[in-house]
């Protein structure tokens, strides 16, 4: 049987979710029968797996202890590049060719880097936690550079979701495409589907709708320069919108481009606007990358 009880960085959460990180070993089938058989109980009375777990709650299951495994966390040896950091977030410059999440084998996400950057530093300490972790509050694609926000708590976590959710963070990208758009600037509204087996956005009559603004900036040699105001974040947009108006991203040979060696594209600008009164020292602030096309 375990017994936890829930803290700052637990609440807030859905018993079931908060069970599934702080017990990753637990088998999920094993964890909604104990719901089923009622050996899953909050101060003492039980509880379904949907209801949300408060700061001091007593969380009980009554399992054996050897169903729930042990949690390990080996630190990386990776360096970071830091833009900003607080008590809450922290803003990396990212580099091309890393991938924000786990799933590319011999590749360190950033989501790990991150972490051993705080373990290092004695900001995250994992046996103190039962179910949270730093976390990327946004992605970019592993052959884009730049800034990537991160949080160090989950009420910074979820603040900073929630301004994301309603656009009160403006991200802006700097590319370089093979060829020119058909204006200098424009405002783009789209619909694109995803190939999951071609890891591939496409233009479709319906699907997830995605609003992009671009500013042609400057010639380049075999095209221009552009910045872009991304309204929704969806993924592959840039490169999906950039490519359906004729003028794929430089190396982007996966949307047409007749160059490869991953595309030329930069999160180079994020700007704040934040409501939410935990985060609202960040308004008006603007941060950069180091990074050049």
């Amino acid at each position: 049987m375990k017994k936890l009880i829930i803290n700052q960085n637990d609440a807030g959460q859905r018993a079931d979710k908060f069970i599934q990180k702080a017990f990753p070993a637990l088998p999920k089938t094993l964890m909604y029968k104990a719901f089923r058989k009622k050996d899953v109980k909050v101060n003492g009375k039980w509880i379904k797996e949907s209801i949300f777990l408060n700061v001091g709650d007593e969380l009980s299951i009554y399992l054996p202890d050897d169903c729930f495994g042990e949690k390990t966390f080996n630190p990386t040896d990776d360096n970071i590049t830091v833009i900003y950091e607080d008590e809450n977030i922290i803003i990396i410059d990212k580099e091309k060719g890393v991938p924000c999440q786990a799933g590319q084998a011999g590749k360190t996400p950033l989501c790990d880097m991150l972490k051993s950057y705080l373990y290092k530093r004695k900001e995250f300490i994992p046996e103190n936690e039962q179910s949270f972790s730093p976390a990327l509050c946004n992605r970019i694609d592993t052959n884009t550079q730049g800034l990537v926000i991160g949080a160090k708590n989950a009420i910074a976590l979820r603040a900073m979701n929630e301004a994301i959710r309603n656009r009160e963070v403006q991200k802006y990208y700097l590319c370089e495409t093979e060829g020119m758009p058909p204006q200098n600037q424009g405002k783009i509204s789209l619909f694109l589907t995803k190939d999951k087996a071609a890891n591939k956005m496409y233009v479709t009559d319906a699907g997830e709708e995605t609003l992009t603004y671009y500013k042609v900036l400057e010639p380049t040699k075999h095209g221009v320069k552009v910045e872009i105001d991304l309204k929704t974040g969806k993924s592959h947009q840039i490169r999906a919108v950039m490519a359906h108006l004729g003028c794929p991203l430089k190396g982007d040979s996966k949307y047409g481009a007749k160059t490869n060696g991953g595309q030329k594209l930069i999160s180079y600008k994020l700007s704040f606007a934040i409501t939410n009164p935990l985060l609202s020292y960040l308004n008006e602030k603007t941060f950069y990358s180091k990074h050049t096309l």
